[in-house]
């Protein structure tokens, strides 16, 4: 559940009173199965409309920015422990923060080959017998309730293969 500030029940009010306002209008229209469709129809639109701004709201108004992070890997548990601070760089409450990994394993190459999985056939290309998956993507929430102008340590945990070597990290941070 997305925190809503002033900002949000300004919009909703005015979309109360577009679907107001279009209701309205409607009473106008003599056949009453047509004023009926036409006030849903009214309704409708001013709940995508109320719903699409909310979201817009959200993206401007909440902004949440990844300091600084530090990975290290734990061996027993086949995982890396992702740990750092985000910062809410907004005016408003951040109710949480969704940080989106991805992994990616340097792939390394024997001098002189093309491929690294050989096939023994057209068919053997489209399974996965011999194939390993070369990146790794995970979502994992990494703060809750983020007051304004505030830092907030995190430290997460996601399971990697033990066949990666050299990974890269790559972060998004998504506040709502």
């Amino acid at each position: 559940m997305m925190h809503l500030t002033v900002i949000h029940y300004i919009f909703i009010v005015i979309f109360f009173l577009i679907f107001g306002l279009l209701a309205l209008l409607c009473q106008k229209e003599k056949n009453p199965k047509t004023r009926l469709s036409l006030i849903i129809l009214s309704f409708v639109i001013a709940l995508i409309g109320l719903i699409v701004s909310l979201l817009i709201l959200d993206k401007y108004t909440k902004k949440g920015k990844l300091l600084s992070y530090h990975t290290s890997r734990d061996y027993n548990r086949e995982a890396v422990i992702i740990t750092g601070n985000i910062k809410n760089q907004g005016k408003f409450k951040i109710s949480y923060c969704t940080l989106d990994i991805k992994i990616v394993n340097k792939v390394t190459r024997k001098k002189g080959s093309v491929f690294k999985y050989k096939t023994s056939s057209v068919g053997d290309m489209f399974k996965s017998r011999g194939y390993t998956k070369n990146y790794l993507d995970e979502s994992v929430r990494a703060v809750e309730n983020l007051k304004p102008r505030l830092t907030k340590s995190f430290k997460v945990s996601v399971k990697m293969p033990s066949t990666f070597q050299n990974p890269r990290y790559f972060f998004h941070l998504v506040c709502h």
